[in-house]
C-alpha cells in the first residue's frame, strides 16, 4: 500500500517537514500533560476526584473533536498555516490559561477554568495535529504512509520526553512552571508557522464536504475510523491514567512495599508531601512517569520500525495495523490485571510497540481513500477517532468513581480500555479480510475481462 519515493526534498520543503515535524512533538508534550500532571492537579484539590478528571478529559476530547471537525475544510480551503497559527495561538492561551489559575486562584474556585483551558487546549492541539498530518501528506505523498509513520515518531519523543523532567520542573518551580514552559514552546511552534511559506490551498475553488460525504458511505472508511475510534480512545487513556493507576493501586503499591491504606488516610496535603518530598513517594511517582516514558518510547520505536517495513519491506499496511492491534490488546489485558509495577511496566512496553504502526497508517489510508481532498479525508478519520476520547478515557474516571466511590478504582476503570482494544482488533480483521476478498474479486474480474477479449 505504499508507493516508492521518486524525488528528493527541496530545502523549501525540508523546512516544512521541520515544522510539522516540531509541532507534532509540540503535541506530544502536549499528550503527555494531563497523564504526568493530573496526579498533582487531583492531590491539591484542582480537581477533586476521579469523576472531575473524567470531565476534565470529557471537556478536552469535545475541544479535540470540534478541532477536526472544522480543520479539515479549512485546511484545503484556506490553507495549512492557517491552521497551524491558529492552533498553536490557543495552545498557548490555554498553557498561560493553566499557569495563571495554578499560580494565581485558589482550588476551590478554579474548577471551571480549568474545565475551560482544557476545551481550548483540545480545540488548539488537535488543530495542529490535523494540519501536520496533512502537511506531510503532501510535501511526502511518493511515500505518504512512511513518511506519516515517521512524523509520529515526533510525537512519541513529546510523550516520551515530558514525564522525564515533570518532577524536576515542580520541584524547581511548582506546576506551573510546566504551564509556562510548555506555552513558551508553543510560542516558538507559532514562530516558525508565521514566518515560513506554505504551499495554496489544495480545494480552495468549493467546498470539500459535499465530496467528502461519499466517505462514509464507504465500509472500509467506516471501518477504519471506528477502529481508530478504539486506539486513539485506548493509547490516550494509557497516558492520561497509567500514573494515577500506579501511584493507587493496592496491587502496585504493596509491590513497593506501601500499604494503600496508609495513603487513603491521608488529607490532600500530606498526600502531595508525601509524593513529592518523601523519598519513597518520590520513588513510586518517578517509576510511574517512568513507566510512562518507556509507553512512549516504544510507541517511537514500534513507529520506526512500522515505518521501515512500510517503506522499504513494503509489507501490507492492513496486515501491519492487525498484527499491532493484536499485541496491544493482548499487552493491555497483562498490563491491567498484573499485580506488581513490573509486570505493568512490561505490558505497557509491549503495548506501545503494537500501537506504533495504528494511528499514523489508519490516517494514511484514509488520505488514499479520497485523494483529491486527502486533507479533509485524514480529518475526518481522525475526526471519528479522536471521538474515542469523549468515551473512553472519562469512562475510566466515571467507572473508578462510581465502583471505588471517593477513593476511586482505577483498576476496573480500566477495563474499559482493554474491551476497546479487544474491540479495534476484532475490526481490523474483518477490514483485513474485506480488503483480501475485494482484491480477490478484482482479479477475478480483470481475468473474466481478458478471457473474454481473447475469445
Amino acid at each position: 500500500m505504499s508507493t516508492p519515493q521518486t524525488k528528493s526534498f527541496s530545502p523549501h520543503q525540508l523546512l516544512l517537514m521541520f515544522i510539522a515535524f516540531f509541532g507534532i512533538f509540540v503535541y506530544g508534550l502536549l499528550a503527555a500533560l494531563p497523564g504526568s500532571v493530573l496526579p498533582t492537579l487531583e492531590r491539591n484539590q484542582y480537581l477533586p476526584n476521579d469523576s472531575a478528571v473524567g470531565t476534565f478529559l470529557l471537556i478536552n476530547a469535545i475541544g479535540a473533536v470540534l478541532a477536526y471537525v472544522v480543520s479539515g475544510p479549512l485546511i484545503d480551503r484556506i490553507g495549512k498555516k492557517f491552521a497551524l497559527s491558529f492552533g498553536s495561538i490557543l495552545v498557548v492561551a490555554s498553557m498561560f490559561g493553566f499557569g495563571l489559575v495554578v499560580t494565581r486562584v485558589q482550588a476551590a474556585a478554579a474548577l471551571w477554568l480549568i474545565f475551560l483551558c482544557s476545551l481550548v487546549l483540545g480545540l488548539g492541539a488537535n488543530a495542529i495535529v490535523a494540519a501536520g498530518h496533512a502537511l506531510v501528506g503532501e510535501v511526502a505523498i511518493d511515500w505518504q504512509n512512511a513518511a506519516l509513520n515517521l512524523l509520529d515518531i515526533c510525537f512519541g519523543l513529546g510523550l516520551a520526553s515530558l514525564p522525564l523532567v515533570v518532577q524536576r520542573l515542580q520541584q524547581g518551580g511548582g506546576v506551573g512552571l510546566v504551564f509556562w514552559a510548555l506555552g513558551g514552546l508553543s510560542a516558538v511552534l507559532f514562530l516558525f508557522v508565521l514566518c515560513s511559506r506554505f504551499p495554496a490551498p489544495a480545494h480552495h475553488e468549493s467546498s470539500p464536504v459535499t465530496e467528502a460525504a461519499s466517505l462514509f458511505r464507504n465500509p472500509s472508511f467506516l471501518l477504519l475510523a471506528i477502529a481508530l475510534f478504539m486506539y486513539v480512545g485506548s493509547e490516550v487513556s494509557v497516558g492520561k491514567w497509567v500514573v494515577t493507576f500506579m501511584e493507587r493501586d493496592a496491587h502496585i503499591l504493596a509491590s513497593h512495599g506501601i500499604n494503600a491504606s496508609q495513603l487513603q488516610s491521608m488529607s490532600p496535603e500530606m498526600l502531595s508531601r508525601f509524593f513529592e518530598r518523601d523519598p519513597s513517594g518520590i520513588a513510586i511517582a518517578g517509576y510511574a512517569l517512568g513507566t510512562l516514558t518507556l509507553f512512549a518510547m516504544a510507541l517511537l520505536v514500534g513507529r520506526l520500525v512500522s515505518s521501515f517495513l512500510l517503506g522499504v519491506v513494503r509489507v501490507n499496511s492492513l496486515h501491519l495495523m492487525t498484527v499491532g492491534s493484536l499485541l496491544t490488546a493482548v499487552s493491555l489485558v497483562i498490563a491491567f490485571t498484573a499485580a506488581s509495577a513490573t509486570m505493568v511496566r512490561l505490558g505497557l512496553i509491549a503495548a506501545g510497540f503494537g500501537m506504533g504502526p495504528i494511528f499514523p497508517t489508519s490516517v494514511g489510508l484514509a488520505a488514499m481513500m479520497m485523494p483529491r481532498i486527502a486533507g479533509t479525508a485524514m480529518s475526518l478519520v481522525m475526526g471519528v477517532g479522536f471521538a474515542g476520547l469523549l468515551a473512553i478515557p472519562p469512562a475510566v474516571g466515571y467507572i473508578s468513581s462510581w465502583v471505588g466511590g471517593a477513593e476511586g478504582n482505577v483498576r476496573t476503570g480500566l477495563f474499559a480500555v482493554i474491551a476497546a482494544a479487544i474491540i479495534m482488533f476484532l475490526l481490523h480483521v474483518v477490514l483485513t479480510l474485506t480488503d483480501r476478498r475485494s482484491s480477490v474479486a478484482g482479479k477475478v474480474s480483470k481475468r473474466s475481462t481478458l478471457i473474454a477479449g481473447e475469445q
